[in-house]
Parts: C-alpha cells; sequence; structure tokens
C-alpha cells in the first residue's frame, strides 16, 4: 500500500479537488511531510475496502437472521438509511482502536494519566445498555445515528459516507430482486483484532 500511494503522489494520479488531493497539495506546499502524506492517503484508502465490505456482509447476515426486518424494509424502503445505521452499530466493523491520552483524566471512575495507551471499544459502546434500549435487538425502526461505528469527533471516519452509500446502493439493488435472504450454514469469522467481519458466510438470495 505504501509503494502504491507513493506513486500516486509521485504521479499525482488523484481526482483534481477530491480528498487526496487536498492532500497532495498540502504536501506540495510543505505542510506535510511525505511520511504524512503517504499515512493519510492510506487512512483514505484502507477503511474503503474492509470495511465496507464487511458492513455489507454483515447486512446480510444480519436480514438473513431477521427475516422481518427485510420484510419491513422491503415494505418501506425510506427505512434504508436507518437500516444501515442499524447495521454499523449491531455489526461494529471496527471493533477497536487505540488512543493515546494527552492529558491526565478520569473516565468512568478511573484514573487515566498522561500518555497512556488506550483500547477503545467501539463494538463495547454500541451495545451499551446504559444508552441503547435493547441493545441485541436489530431493528431498523431505531434512531441509530449516535452510534460510534465509524468513530467519533476528530477521530470519525473519512470514509463513512461512501461506506454508507456503498452499502445503500447494494441493499437498494437486492429490494428489487430478493424476497429473503436464507442462512446455509454457520460461516467463518476472519481473524483479525481490528475488523470484525466474516471469512466465509454461505447464503441463499431467494427471488
Amino acid at each position: 500500500m505504501r509503494f502504491y500511494v507513493d506513486r500516486i503522489v509521485r504521479r499525482r494520479d488523484v481526482e483534481p479537488g477530491g480528498a487526496a488531493d487536498v492532500v497532495v497539495e498540502a504536501f506540495e506546499a510543505g505542510k506535510v511531510s511525505r511520511s504524512e502524506c503517504a499515512s493519510m492517503l492510506i487512512d483514505l484508502l484502507n477503511p474503503s475496502i474492509d470495511t465496507t465490505a464487511s458492513i455489507i456482509a454483515a447486512a446480510l447476515q444480519l436480514f438473513a437472521d431477521h427475516p422481518d426486518q427485510w420484510a419491513r424494509l422491503r415494505d418501506d424502503r425510506s427505512l434504508l438509511s436507518n437500516a444501515v445505521h442499524e447495521i454499523v452499530r449491531m455489526a461494529s466493523p471496527l471493533r477497536a482502536f487505540a488512543r493515546r491520552a494527552e492529558r491526565d483524566a478520569v473516565v468512568g471512575g478511573t484514573r487515566i494519566g498522561a500518555g497512556s495507551r488506550l483500547l477503545v471499544l467501539f463494538a463495547s459502546a454500541n451495545r451499551d445498555e446504559r444508552f441503547w434500549t435493547e441493545p441485541d435487538a436489530f431493528d431498523i425502526t431505531r434512531d441509530a445515528r449516535s452510534h460510534v461505528g465509524f468513530g467519533y469527533g476528530a477521530h470519525s471516519c473519512a470514509g463513512q459516507g461512501l461506506g454508507r452509500l456503498e452499502t445503500t446502493a447494494v441493499l437498494d439493488a437486492l429490494l428489487d430482486r430478493v424476497t429473503f435472504i436464507e442462512r446455509r450454514g454457520e460461516g467463518e469469522r476472519a481473524v483479525n483484532n481490528v475488523i470484525h467481519r466474516w471469512h466465509k458466510l454461505p447464503l441463499r438470495l431467494h427471488s
């Protein structure tokens, strides 16, 4: 990936006016180093691959396991945007990420010293019973926009709009053709410390 983005910078092979163009311009103006430029481009590319594919697979699995929710979505496509947020909340494709505390703080009664390494568990927050009603229930009518499946604040995922758009496009196309989704086996989870995704997920789409 590093070799790939280095070629992009060297050839200036980016879409004019796009996010990558802004990053390359910052490098050319001396505002960021070559290493920082490469890291930022990788941060733009990586999430648009693994996490989006994971969300789409999770959507198929959740609708296979909850056929009533697929039927409800087929009856009312205005729920599609809401359904995508609920899928991300339930599946949390980015399960956790490491952060470093910039200053001393107290979180939930626990003292955290400046410089401490923290593991932020997005998947846990998305099922926190103190915030969510029936957190383990998959409900596409729930207002799930407060999930942290795409991070939060300054660390919010730059590619989340694209991820939601791609997931919406796939589901929208399937709604035209698929009456229900059948689970054809347990499947197999991928071994990955960061991305919560399927390695194998046998399904049958019924038209």
